[in-house]
């Protein structure tokens, strides 16, 4: 484990707050006694007690007695600050120490003190003023605290160690340490942010930092139609060919979650082309086998497959499965969102036939976006989202108004502009929407500050509404209004980039301009025939 697995794996945990609750700084401290972990610089007492070189490298001298002791005793690094260490060991093997720093009520009294005050920038008086005001325990009260730090250390590691895990899985993977720690490294990446491919390949990637194979593979096939992708991990034996074709027969003739070895291969599977101690375990979804994970050219003197490598990689095939399965979930449930979505703002756009599809083509804009300024996928389905409800506040302006022929009096412009709080009131008790909200309320605000509806500028336009504000303006001088034709597209172009600085992020125009519009001209033609069979029907 690198400093930086020790300092993450520390920053991640609420050990911090709980120690610093109790009076006491936490920070960790690797082998050589350097300290991993930094303190937060607005907390007095975490300064006083780690910023002085004199407690660093006192912490540095005291690790060499640390190393061959279980449990070691208090120690007191400089007058009045005492350190509690606790091992830390990560796959058998320790990494480091959490170390718990006390300050205690003689530490005013030393001649260190003044040192320590000003390492940590601080004021002796207000300190000394403060230490008293915790209070600060005494020397006698280090063995105690001991106590609770220890405690308080056992309790993390096994909340660390249980989070998130199934609870059935979390039964059968308990006889080992690697079985928790994969338990517990494949479940914390099991989020719906992730494509099912890239969890399963950092499925097999885990496997094989765990298993003792040369190779491990994933052959996924949620359709059944057995064109499904091929993953494979760390050096491969056979070609991808032969992995592919065992992959496929596995999965028309396994029945159920066993894994199956060489000696419980079915009739006209063989297995040897896996290599040494090769094994293969179905990945399973709804009672039915859509996948399969493979490993092979098992290493070490023992190369025939054992127990733990049989549960291990039946454990990460269950959460590949589980995966899989919600994954399906949200993606039938996104879909339907998304369908809700649509559908409320066609209904919206339908209120005017001039601006038919519009919503759908300014998200996709959005989107296309977003993207290219190098936002993940993630947060560009969140813009793209954003941009198709924009509009949504328009179901509260009239529809005389919205449908009048001929430019608006100024009344009537004042209705319109009220469409972005309308339909921030709307969405803003969804939940999970508050990053959508933003492009809502502001998507008709300007860089100059000239826009509306509270007239703000610059950065302070959520990024959401800045992308939108130009997907908005290039779709509807793309179409025909009431009032006037369509741009041409050099025309539109042409004035998006004269209006850069002033009506939009300067720094995003260029990338706007640069996209390809070729899915927008699509998108376009598409609704203005759905538009022609609708009117012919009526």
């Amino acid at each position: 484990m690198s400093r930086a697995d020790l300092a993450n794996l520390f920053e991640r945990s609420t050990l911090t707050q709980s120690l610093r609750q109790a009076g006491l700084i936490a920070v960790a401290c690797e082998t050589d006694g350097s300290i991993a972990t930094s303190v937060n610089s607005h907390d007095w007492l975490g300064a006083l007690a780690t910023c002085s070189g004199l407690v660093q490298g006192a912490l540095r001298d005291a690790v060499p007695g640390w190393l061959d002791a279980a449990e070691p005793d208090p120690l007191e690094l400089v007058a009045g600050v005492w350190c509690i260490p606790v091992p830390v060991h990560a796959r058998r093997r320790q990494v480091g120490w959490i170390t718990a720093l006390v300050v205690t009520d003689d530490v005013t009294s030393g001649g260190v003190f003044a040192a320590l005050c000003q390492a940590a920038k601080l004021d002796m008086k207000v300190t000394a003023a403060l230490l008293e005001a915790l209070p600060a325990p005494s020397c006698r009260e280090v063995g105690r605290l001991a106590v609770l730090v220890r405690s308080l250390c056992d309790e993390h590691a096994r909340a660390r160690q249980q989070e998130g895990a199934l609870e059935t899985v979390g039964q059968e993977l308990s006889s080992t340490y690697e079985e928790i720690s994969l338990l517990y490294s494949v479940t914390g990446n099991m989020t719906l942010a992730q494509r099912p491919d890239r969890f399963a390949a950092w499925a097999c990637e885990e496997l094989l930092q765990t298993l003792p194979y040369s190779w491990v593979a994933a052959w996924i096939d949620r359709a059944g139609r057995g064109d499904g992708e091929l993953i494979v991990s760390g050096r491969s034996g056979p070609d991808r060919t032969q992995i592919r074709d065992l992959a496929r027969r596995l999965l028309l003739t396994c029945d159920g979650d066993a894994p199956v070895v060489a000696e419980s291969a079915p009739l006209g599977v063989r297995l040897d082309v896996l290599g040494a101690g090769g094994i293969a375990q179905p990945v399973t979804r709804d009672g039915r086998v859509i996948g399969v994970l493979l490993a092979g050219d098992k290493t070490g003197e023992d190369t025939v497959v054992s127990s733990v490598d049989a549960k291990l990689i039946a454990a990460a095939a269950a959460h590949v499965g589980i995966f899989l399965e919600n994954a399906g979930l949200y993606e039938e449930l996104n879909a339907m969102f998304l369908g809700t979505l649509d559908a409320l703002t066609a209904s919206i756009d339908a209120k005017d036939r001039y601006t038919s599809g519009h919503s759908s083509r300014v998200a996709m804009l959005t989107r296309h976006l977003a993207r290219a300024i190098g936002l993940d996928d993630a947060t560009a389905h969140r813009m793209h989202i954003a941009g198709l409800v924009h509009d949504v506040g328009k179901i509260g302006v009239p529809e005389a108004v919205l449908r009048k022929p001929g430019r608006l009096t100024d009344a009537e412009f004042e209705q319109v502009k009220q469409h972005p709080a309308i339909g921030h009131r709307i969405l803003r008790d969804i939940p999970n929407f508050d990053d959508i909200l933003g492009g809502v309320l502001h998507h008709h605000e300007r860089w100059d500050g000239a826009g509306y509806p509270h007239g703000i500028s610059g950065e302070d336009i959520p990024l959401a509404a800045r992308l939108i504000a130009l997907a908005d303006t290039f779709d509807a001088m793309c179409s025909t209004r009431t009032y006037r034709q369509a741009l041409t597209r050099t025309s539109v172009l042409d004035e998006i980039a004269r209006c850069a600085g002033t009506q939009f992020d300067p720094e995003l125009v260029p990338v706007f301009l640069s996209l390809d519009f070729t899915a927008f001209d699509r998108m376009v033609a598409e609704h203005r025939a759905a538009d022609g069979h609708q009117e012919a029907a009526a």
